[in-house]
Protein backbone atom coordinates (compact mmCIF):
# COMPACT_ATOMS: atom_id res chain seq x y z
CA UNK A 1 0.00 0.00 0.00
CA UNK A 2 1.10 4.01 -0.90
CA UNK A 3 2.10 6.39 1.65
CA UNK A 4 -0.79 7.97 0.40
CA UNK A 5 -3.29 5.53 0.42
CA UNK A 6 -1.56 4.17 4.27
CA UNK A 7 -2.79 8.11 5.23
CA UNK A 8 -6.11 8.09 3.87
CA UNK A 9 -6.95 4.48 5.55
CA UNK A 10 -5.98 6.19 8.71
CA UNK A 11 -7.88 8.81 8.02
CA UNK A 12 -11.12 6.70 7.62
CA UNK A 13 -10.35 5.10 10.63
CA UNK A 14 -10.34 8.21 12.37
CA UNK A 15 -13.45 9.66 10.81
CA UNK A 16 -15.43 5.98 12.06
CA UNK A 17 -13.61 6.40 15.29
CA UNK A 18 -14.99 10.22 15.98
CA UNK A 19 -18.20 9.44 14.80
CA UNK A 20 -18.69 6.36 17.18
CA UNK A 21 -17.57 8.76 19.80
CA UNK A 22 -20.01 11.16 19.04
CA UNK A 23 -22.88 9.00 19.01
CA UNK A 24 -21.79 6.78 22.31
CA UNK A 25 -22.92 9.97 24.14
CA UNK A 26 -26.09 9.78 22.90
CA UNK A 27 -26.62 6.63 23.15
CA UNK A 28 -25.47 6.48 27.00
CA UNK A 29 -27.28 9.77 27.86
CA UNK A 30 -30.49 7.95 28.55
CA UNK A 31 -29.58 7.65 32.79
CA UNK A 32 -28.06 10.00 34.73
CA UNK A 33 -24.35 9.20 34.95
CA UNK A 34 -24.35 7.12 38.55
CA UNK A 35 -26.84 6.36 41.40
CA UNK A 36 -24.58 8.48 43.17
CA UNK A 37 -25.18 11.40 40.69
CA UNK A 38 -28.98 11.00 40.50
CA UNK A 39 -29.41 10.39 44.19
CA UNK A 40 -27.26 13.06 45.49
CA UNK A 41 -29.87 15.72 43.97
CA UNK A 42 -32.84 14.18 45.06
CA UNK A 43 -34.78 16.76 46.70
CA UNK A 44 -38.08 17.32 47.18
CA UNK A 45 -40.53 20.21 48.50
CA UNK A 46 -43.82 18.82 50.13
CA UNK A 47 -47.58 20.39 49.91
CA UNK A 48 -50.79 19.12 51.70
CA UNK A 49 -53.55 17.92 49.94
CA UNK A 50 -56.68 18.40 51.80
CA UNK A 51 -60.41 16.98 51.61
CA UNK A 52 -59.90 13.77 49.52
CA UNK A 53 -61.47 10.54 49.62
CA UNK A 54 -59.59 7.31 51.07
CA UNK A 55 -58.32 5.33 48.63
CA UNK A 56 -58.67 1.96 50.54
CA UNK A 57 -56.38 0.10 47.96
CA UNK A 58 -54.25 -2.85 49.56
CA UNK A 59 -50.65 -3.15 48.65
CA UNK A 60 -47.96 -5.65 49.12
CA UNK A 61 -44.49 -4.04 49.33
CA UNK A 62 -41.28 -5.03 49.18
CA UNK A 63 -38.30 -2.63 50.49
CA UNK A 64 -35.28 -2.17 47.85
CA UNK A 65 -32.96 -0.42 49.76
CA UNK A 66 -30.21 -2.50 50.31
CA UNK A 67 -29.39 -1.66 54.18
CA UNK A 68 -33.23 -2.96 54.48
CA UNK A 69 -32.75 -5.66 52.54
CA UNK A 70 -29.59 -7.55 53.75
CA UNK A 71 -31.05 -6.85 57.51
CA UNK A 72 -34.01 -9.14 56.37
CA UNK A 73 -36.65 -6.95 56.72
CA UNK A 74 -39.96 -6.51 55.31
CA UNK A 75 -42.48 -4.21 53.94
CA UNK A 76 -45.83 -6.26 54.06
CA UNK A 77 -49.08 -5.16 53.35
CA UNK A 78 -50.17 -1.48 53.37
CA UNK A 79 -53.73 0.24 53.27
CA UNK A 80 -53.68 3.39 51.27
CA UNK A 81 -55.65 5.79 53.15
CA UNK A 82 -56.59 9.49 51.89
CA UNK A 83 -53.87 11.25 50.09
CA UNK A 84 -52.16 13.94 51.78
CA UNK A 85 -49.58 15.63 50.15
CA UNK A 86 -48.08 15.95 47.01
CA UNK A 87 -43.98 16.50 46.69
CA UNK A 88 -42.23 18.42 43.65
CA UNK A 89 -38.33 18.81 43.02
CA UNK A 90 -36.44 21.83 44.37
CA UNK A 91 -32.76 22.86 44.22
CA UNK A 92 -30.73 24.32 47.00
CA UNK A 93 -29.10 27.95 46.89
CA UNK A 94 -29.51 28.14 43.52
CA UNK A 95 -27.70 24.84 42.27
CA UNK A 96 -29.53 22.88 39.82
CA UNK A 97 -28.96 19.53 39.62
CA UNK A 98 -26.33 18.55 36.38
CA UNK A 99 -27.35 18.45 33.42
CA UNK A 100 -27.32 14.42 32.53
CA UNK A 101 -29.32 14.02 36.16
CA UNK A 102 -31.73 17.50 35.79
CA UNK A 103 -34.41 15.84 33.19
CA UNK A 104 -34.96 12.90 35.75
CA UNK A 105 -35.13 15.26 38.66
CA UNK A 106 -37.44 17.78 37.48
CA UNK A 107 -40.16 15.27 36.25
CA UNK A 108 -40.32 13.43 39.70
CA UNK A 109 -43.88 14.04 41.20
CA UNK A 110 -45.03 12.52 44.50
CA UNK A 111 -48.28 11.98 45.65
CA UNK A 112 -48.30 10.78 49.09
CA UNK A 113 -51.15 8.95 50.57
CA UNK A 114 -51.77 7.62 53.89
CA UNK A 115 -50.99 4.17 55.22
CA UNK A 116 -52.21 1.18 58.00
CA UNK A 117 -48.40 -0.51 57.91
CA UNK A 118 -46.18 -2.18 60.47
CA UNK A 119 -43.85 -0.01 61.84
CA UNK A 120 -39.74 -0.18 60.99
CA UNK A 121 -38.60 -0.02 64.56
CA UNK A 122 -34.76 0.48 63.64
CA UNK A 123 -32.13 3.02 64.32
CA UNK A 124 -30.19 4.84 61.44
CA UNK A 125 -27.07 6.94 60.76
CA UNK A 126 -27.86 8.41 57.92
CA UNK A 127 -25.45 10.60 55.73
CA UNK A 128 -26.42 13.62 54.13
CA UNK A 129 -25.76 12.90 50.73
CA UNK A 130 -26.24 16.36 49.02
CA UNK A 131 -22.92 18.36 49.69
CA UNK A 132 -25.12 21.79 50.37
CA UNK A 133 -27.06 20.05 52.98
CA UNK A 134 -24.15 18.49 54.56
CA UNK A 135 -22.45 22.14 55.34
CA UNK A 136 -25.85 23.47 56.41
CA UNK A 137 -26.93 20.50 58.61
CA UNK A 138 -23.67 18.64 59.42
CA UNK A 139 -22.75 15.54 57.51
CA UNK A 140 -24.86 12.62 59.75
CA UNK A 141 -27.78 12.27 61.80
CA UNK A 142 -28.79 9.57 63.67
CA UNK A 143 -32.61 8.75 63.40
CA UNK A 144 -35.21 6.19 65.40
CA UNK A 145 -37.43 4.89 62.77
CA UNK A 146 -40.83 4.22 63.94
CA UNK A 147 -44.66 3.82 62.80
CA UNK A 148 -44.82 3.81 58.23
CA UNK A 149 -47.08 6.90 57.60
CA UNK A 150 -47.25 7.46 54.26
CA UNK A 151 -46.87 6.01 50.66
CA UNK A 152 -45.70 8.26 48.23
CA UNK A 153 -46.11 7.06 44.29
CA UNK A 154 -44.47 9.10 41.05
CA UNK A 155 -47.88 10.99 39.14
CA UNK A 156 -48.16 13.51 36.58
CA UNK A 157 -49.71 16.72 37.30
CA UNK A 158 -52.22 18.72 34.53
CA UNK A 159 -51.16 16.00 31.84
CA UNK A 160 -47.83 17.31 31.63
CA UNK A 161 -45.84 13.91 30.89
CA UNK A 162 -42.04 13.76 31.30
CA UNK A 163 -39.98 12.66 28.05
CA UNK A 164 -40.45 8.85 27.14
CA UNK A 165 -36.84 7.79 28.82
CA UNK A 166 -37.50 10.13 31.91
CA UNK A 167 -41.00 8.60 32.07
CA UNK A 168 -39.75 4.57 32.29
CA UNK A 169 -37.03 5.76 34.87
CA UNK A 170 -39.47 7.84 37.51
CA UNK A 171 -42.64 5.74 37.27
CA UNK A 172 -40.99 2.83 39.41
CA UNK A 173 -39.67 5.30 42.27
CA UNK A 174 -42.24 4.56 45.23
CA UNK A 175 -41.14 5.21 48.28
CA UNK A 176 -43.15 4.25 51.59
CA UNK A 177 -42.19 7.18 54.63
CA UNK A 178 -41.73 6.09 58.00
CA UNK A 179 -42.13 8.65 61.35
CA UNK A 180 -38.76 9.54 62.78
CA UNK A 181 -37.13 10.94 66.11
CA UNK A 182 -34.01 12.83 66.01
CA UNK A 183 -32.11 14.76 68.57
CA UNK A 184 -30.52 16.56 65.37
CA UNK A 185 -29.97 20.42 66.49
CA UNK A 186 -30.64 22.52 63.43
CA UNK A 187 -33.15 25.75 64.25
CA UNK A 188 -32.31 28.49 62.62
CA UNK A 189 -29.83 27.19 59.87
CA UNK A 190 -30.51 28.63 56.48
CA UNK A 191 -31.45 27.62 52.66
CA UNK A 192 -32.39 29.25 49.94
CA UNK A 193 -35.26 26.71 47.51
CA UNK A 194 -36.47 27.29 43.97
CA UNK A 195 -38.52 24.82 42.01
CA UNK A 196 -37.18 23.07 39.34
CA UNK A 197 -40.12 21.05 37.76
CA UNK A 198 -41.37 23.55 34.37
CA UNK A 199 -44.91 24.10 36.10
CA UNK A 200 -43.68 25.91 38.98
CA UNK A 201 -40.20 26.74 37.92
CA UNK A 202 -40.68 30.64 37.40
CA UNK A 203 -41.90 30.70 41.29
CA UNK A 204 -40.14 33.42 43.58
CA UNK A 205 -37.52 31.21 45.21
CA UNK A 206 -37.94 31.09 49.30
CA UNK A 207 -35.29 32.09 51.56
CA UNK A 208 -36.23 29.87 54.64
CA UNK A 209 -34.51 28.73 58.06
CA UNK A 210 -35.06 25.31 59.69
CA UNK A 211 -37.22 25.03 62.36
CA UNK A 212 -37.23 23.09 65.48
CA UNK A 213 -37.46 19.85 65.77
CA UNK A 214 -35.25 18.15 63.56
CA UNK A 215 -36.43 15.28 60.48
CA UNK A 216 -40.07 13.64 61.24
CA UNK A 217 -39.73 11.28 58.71
CA UNK A 218 -37.93 8.73 56.22
CA UNK A 219 -38.95 7.78 53.16
CA UNK A 220 -37.16 4.43 51.72
CA UNK A 221 -37.96 3.07 48.44
CA UNK A 222 -40.33 -0.17 47.74
CA UNK A 223 -41.89 -2.44 44.70
CA UNK A 224 -45.72 -2.49 44.73
CA UNK A 225 -47.00 -6.17 44.19
CA UNK A 226 -43.51 -7.82 43.82
CA UNK A 227 -42.96 -5.66 40.53
CA UNK A 228 -39.37 -5.12 40.53
CA UNK A 229 -38.07 -1.72 38.61
CA UNK A 230 -35.96 -3.37 35.19
CA UNK A 231 -32.64 -4.56 35.97
CA UNK A 232 -31.04 -1.06 34.41
CA UNK A 233 -32.63 0.91 36.49
CA UNK A 234 -32.73 -0.66 39.97
CA UNK A 235 -29.43 0.84 41.10
CA UNK A 236 -30.71 4.08 40.76
CA UNK A 237 -34.12 3.63 42.47
CA UNK A 238 -33.16 1.20 45.33
CA UNK A 239 -30.89 4.30 46.68
CA UNK A 240 -33.48 6.76 46.87
CA UNK A 241 -33.89 7.82 50.45
CA UNK A 242 -34.81 10.96 51.55
CA UNK A 243 -35.28 12.43 55.09
CA UNK A 244 -37.62 14.95 55.77
CA UNK A 245 -38.14 18.29 57.69
CA UNK A 246 -40.69 20.23 58.86
CA UNK A 247 -40.20 23.77 56.73
CA UNK A 248 -43.42 26.15 56.10
CA UNK A 249 -43.01 29.00 53.82
CA UNK A 250 -44.90 29.99 50.39
CA UNK A 251 -47.97 28.31 50.03
CA UNK A 252 -48.32 26.44 46.22
CA UNK A 253 -51.83 27.06 46.35
CA UNK A 254 -52.76 24.93 42.86
CA UNK A 255 -55.88 23.23 41.79
CA UNK A 256 -54.03 20.12 39.60
CA UNK A 257 -55.10 17.03 38.08
CA UNK A 258 -52.93 13.89 39.24
CA UNK A 259 -52.64 10.84 37.17
CA UNK A 260 -50.86 7.62 38.03
CA UNK A 261 -47.53 6.82 36.78
CA UNK A 262 -46.47 3.77 38.38
CA UNK A 263 -47.29 0.35 36.80
CA UNK A 264 -49.25 -1.01 39.58
CA UNK A 265 -51.87 1.71 40.03
CA UNK A 266 -52.39 2.05 36.44
CA UNK A 267 -53.06 -1.86 36.28
CA UNK A 268 -55.25 -0.81 39.51
CA UNK A 269 -57.40 1.60 37.74
CA UNK A 270 -56.41 4.76 39.85
CA UNK A 271 -58.56 6.93 38.75
CA UNK A 272 -56.94 10.94 37.82
CA UNK A 273 -58.07 12.80 40.63
CA UNK A 274 -58.05 16.68 40.59
CA UNK A 275 -56.66 18.22 43.99
CA UNK A 276 -56.13 21.25 45.43
CA UNK A 277 -52.73 21.46 46.78
CA UNK A 278 -51.99 24.03 49.77
CA UNK A 279 -49.87 24.39 52.93
CA UNK A 280 -46.25 24.03 52.74
CA UNK A 281 -45.17 21.21 55.01
CA UNK A 282 -42.03 19.46 54.95
CA UNK A 283 -38.34 19.58 52.84
CA UNK A 284 -37.18 16.01 51.86
CA UNK A 285 -33.12 15.13 51.23
CA UNK A 286 -31.29 12.66 50.12
CA UNK A 287 -29.78 10.59 52.45
CA UNK A 288 -28.04 7.02 52.83
CA UNK A 289 -28.43 4.46 55.50
CA UNK A 290 -25.26 3.31 57.87
CA UNK A 291 -22.55 4.42 55.85
CA UNK A 292 -23.83 2.07 52.62
CA UNK A 293 -23.33 5.43 49.77
CA UNK A 294 -25.12 4.56 45.95
CA UNK A 295 -22.76 3.31 43.33
CA UNK A 296 -20.93 5.94 41.47
CA UNK A 297 -19.33 9.40 41.25
CA UNK A 298 -21.04 12.19 42.31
Amino acid sequence: MSGMNKLAGRRSLWCVFVLASLWMPAASAALPASPRRFVDNLDERCYLIQGQPALGLTLNLTFLDPVLVKQGLKAGSVVLQEPQKLCVPVKKNGIAPPPDTLPFVQFLDWKCYGIKGEPLKLSLELTQLNQTIAKVLGPTVKVAVGEAQQLCVPVVKNNVVAPPAVKSFVQFLDVECFGVTSNQQIAGKPITLAHLNPMFAGRTPENLKFPTPGPNQLCTPVAKENQMPPSGILPFIRYSDVLCYPMGGINLDSLLTLTQLDPVMIAKKVAPEKVSVGLARSFCVPVAKNGDLPPGAP
